[in-house]
């Protein structure tokens, strides 16, 4: 499971709008900073829509990190991955996602950020994607990756969401998809396998109602 989170973290950039719903309430409760141990409570655990979720303690990348894109346009992708981002969190929680037969799914990521920045994220994810189809970053660490972003139909979760897929040049055999649900002030980041598929609207509904009342 360890070397599968190692895997996948490497990949998290974002694509596409999607509407959802919201409320006047979620959208007050959301302006609220929420900590990590308020995510924490709010993480999902357990069964859910076929999946073992299983919150994790250690943190979600091996090492300290800061990637660069190319594009200067793409720097809101880049910043998914970076120790440093312009939109620091001010909690973060994650789990692993886990099929019933026991094989790793992909993951799940609980940010929260001071009034105005999620949206402000989100907001610049969704200029970025038109210029940054074809993406290419470096790391403070060494590596360099080039990467085909691919739009995703929307999905009707959250307040708002973005989502697509991404083929690495380095693994054209494989295809992760990426999806964002902001609830209020906080985001959660969907990380696939390679299946190609999205985790379940319903698991994500369960994780947005969860942080509707979190705090």
């Amino acid at each position: 499971m360890r070397s599968f989170i190692r895997g996948v973290a490497t990949l998290l950039v974002l694509s596409s709008a999607a509407a959802g719903c919201t409320s006047q309430k979620a959208a007050e409760k959301g302006s609220e900073a929420l900590t990590s141990t308020n995510l924490l409570d709010a993480l999902l655990s357990g069964e859910h829509s076929g999946f073992t979720v299983l919150p994790q303690g250690e943190h979600l990348l091996d090492a300290v990190d800061v990637l660069t894109a190319a594009d200067p346009a793409c720097q809101p992708l880049a910043d998914l991955r970076s120790d440093k981002p312009k939109h620091e969190p001010t909690g973060t929680a994650w789990a692993a996602l886990q099929l019933h037969n026991g094989n790793p799914a992909g993951t799940v990521a609980l940010h929260s950020f001071a009034s105005g920045e999620a949206k402000s994220w989100m907001s610049e994810l969704r200029a970025s994607l038109p210029v940054c189809k074809d993406f290419s970053a470096s790391s403070q660490r060494g590596w360099s990756e080039r990467s085909t972003l691919v739009a995703l139909p929307s999905v009707a979760v959250g307040d708002e969401s973005v989502s697509y897929s991404m083929t690495s040049d380095q693994a054209p055999g494989k295809r992760p998809i990426m999806t964002i649900v902001r609830t209020g002030g906080s985001l959660a980041v969907y990380l696939n396998s390679s299946d190609g598929n999205q985790p379940p609207a319903s698991l994500m509904k369960q994780q947005h109602k969860k942080l509707q009342t979190a705090g």
